[in-house]
């Protein structure tokens, strides 16, 4: 839902402090991400995460049995994943990987492609550093479409694109598989890693996209996300008479998995 034209250059650095607090999974769904990633590339297998942030995703893969290896632009998001004792970490760019050919035997990438310029090179490098029979993962989640915070987002994200329309949306998941495809893999049934319900109020999701807690706002000038926000409080207002009436939803880490075909 980022978008990717005209958008500032992001600084994780200044996020990463506070980033566990609103993108950390309870213990008991972490638990079942990481076992359902390492069901997929295999007990011991040698895992990259391109863009390992504070190690969320990569610290349940470790406990379950794979080795993992990070990188990442950001010195703060690495020290947070040092902090969770994930000690295979690079500094480097996602688009000049500095591995060799046929590394790994899984590449997982999670709510980072989304920020690249150029993703098509991203996934370029990612497959060259993969091995014969590897697995690409790609990470993401699945909001209920009927609940308050996808009903929110998706409203910013219509009235950022018709109040600037210069503005476009980012390659889909399902763009990246197709190109993936295209490089020589095939496209597995996608794959549901977690599932689990979450309480909020649409009052709540106005305030985290305000202060920006929401990924979507941060390429937002302070003039377009002002005025954007107007449009989705309108909309709460419009459906949610009581804004501070908590809401339960479910929500999903969904896995979508492209391997990489035998030589």
């Amino acid at each position: 839902m980022t978008l990717t034209q005209e958008r500032k250059p992001l600084s994780f650095d200044r996020i990463a402090y506070a980033y566990d607090d609103y993108n950390v999974h309870a213990p008991e769904v972490a638990r079942q991400i990481g076992e359902s990633i390492v069901g997929v590339v295999g007990r011991s297998g040698m895992v990259l995460e391109l863009g390992i942030g504070t190690g969320r995703i990569a610290r349940p893969v470790a406990d379950a049995g794979c080795q993992v290896v990070g990188i990442d632009v950001s010195v703060e998001m690495m020290l947070k994943a040092r902090e969770k004792d994930i000690t295979r970490l690079v500094r480097g760019s996602i688009l000049n990987l500095p591995f060799q050919n046929l590394s790994f035997d899984g590449v997982m990438v999670v709510h980072v492609l989304h920020h690249i310029a150029d993703w098509r090179l991203a996934l370029t490098e990612a497959w060259r550093v993969l091995k014969p029979g590897g697995v690409m993962i790609l990470g993401n989640d699945w909001l209920d479409p009927e609940s308050c915070v996808r009903r929110m987002r998706g409203e910013l994200r219509q009235a950022v694109i018709e109040l600037r329309p210069s503005m476009k949306p980012p390659g889909a998941g399902a763009q990246y598989a197709q190109f993936l495809a295209k490089q020589g893999g095939t496209i597995e049934d996608d794959l549901i890693a977690a599932s689990w319900y979450n309480h909020t109020s649409p009052a709540i999701v106005l305030e985290r996209m305000a202060s920006r807690v929401h990924q979507e706002t941060w390429p937002l000038d302070d003039e377009l996300l002002q005025a954007s926000l107007a449009r989705v409080r309108s909309l709460a207002e419009a459906h949610w008479p009581d804004l501070e009436a908590e809401q339960e939803f479910e929500r999903r880490f969904m896995l979508n998995v492209i391997r990489k075909l035998e030589s």
